[in-house]
Formats: C-alpha cells, structure tokens, sequence
C-alpha cells in the first residue's frame, strides 16, 4: 500500500475564493462602503457598521490564505509507514510513535482529524497554526488538527489511512 497523500484542490480553493469575496462584498454593505448601510430594528447601526468590517478583514484575510493555497502544488499531507506529515503545521514527519491518540473533532458538517502527541514540543507548528495553537488545544482537545477542507482527498479516507498504518506501526500506541 502506497502513501496517502492529499494535494490542494484548485476548484474546491477557487469555490472557497468566490465565498470569501462575497462574504467582502456582504461586510463593505454592511459596513456602509457601497451606499446606505442596512437598517434593523433589532441592532443598532454600530453593530451592524462593526459586524461588516470585521467581515471585511476576516473573510479579506481568508480569500488571501485560499489564493496562495491555491497556487502551492505541494502535498499538504501525507500518511505513511513513518507517521503523519501536515504542511500546514511543520515540515516534518510526526513519527507513530510520538502520536498517542488520534481522535475526531466534530462541528456542524465539519469533521478534523486530531493528533495527540506525547511531547508536543517536540514538534512546533510555524506560522499561524502555532499563533492558533493554543485555540486549537482548548477547542478541539488535542495537539494537531487536521481538515481536508481544499484539498483532493476526504476525511474518510485520511481515516482509512491513518488506521491502517497506524495499526501496522511497530511502535505505534494505540
């Protein structure tokens, strides 16, 4: 059995892009940009002035993550004999033996693979995974997350993966 690996998907990234760009355009209306802003007798104007702009940067800074997503042809993950590498969080192949669980996170539809490590700071995330990484734990219980959201391969089968090599680890603690 070959490694699983998943790559960036570009329509999925580009359908995310559109999203993002829409949820811009929604907050510069709110926000008063493109004319009257909205009424509503159950919020103020501030509220819904602020609601708009915090879009506005929020949904701006996501399409700016999705578009170079979008552009790197890297694998983002691969799960393998050796353990489990995620681009996002480092450059390096977390062995199995330093996972010692791995468990699902659940919200709404969305699901993310978590990694539990046993000595986490063995294995320092970069960039904002390590400024979110103190979220992460307290939301998801866990060391690493994994979403396959944008990429060419499902949830399912990342799990699929991960059980089967994850069983077949010499050193694994499962």
């Amino acid at each position: 059995m070959g490694d699983f690996t998943a790559h960036n998907s570009r329509w999925r990234l580009a359908l995310m892009f559109v999203g993002c760009i829409a949820f811009v355009a929604a907050g510069l209306w709110m926000g008063g940009a493109l004319g009257d802003a909205p009424s509503s007798r159950r919020y103020g104007g501030g509220v819904i002035f602020g609601v708009g702009w915090f879009s506005v940067l929020f949904f701006g800074l996501c399409a700016v993550a999705v578009a170079k997503r979008y552009f790197d042809r890297r694998s983002q993950l691969k799960i393998g004999p050796c353990g489990v590498f995620w681009r996002p969080w480092s450059d390096c192949t977390i062995p199995w033996s330093e996972i010692a669980d791995v468990t699902v996170w659940k919200h709404q539809r969305q699901k993310a693979i978590v990694l539990h490590l046993t000595d986490p700071v063995r294995f320092p995330a970069r960039g904002l995974t390590r400024k979110f990484g103190g979220a992460n734990r307290y939301l998801t219980g866990g060391d690493i997350s994994i979403s396959l959201t944008g990429t060419d391969r499902s949830f399912e089968e990342a799990m699929w993966a991960i059980e089967q090599f994850r069983s077949a680890a010499p050193h694994s603690r499962h």
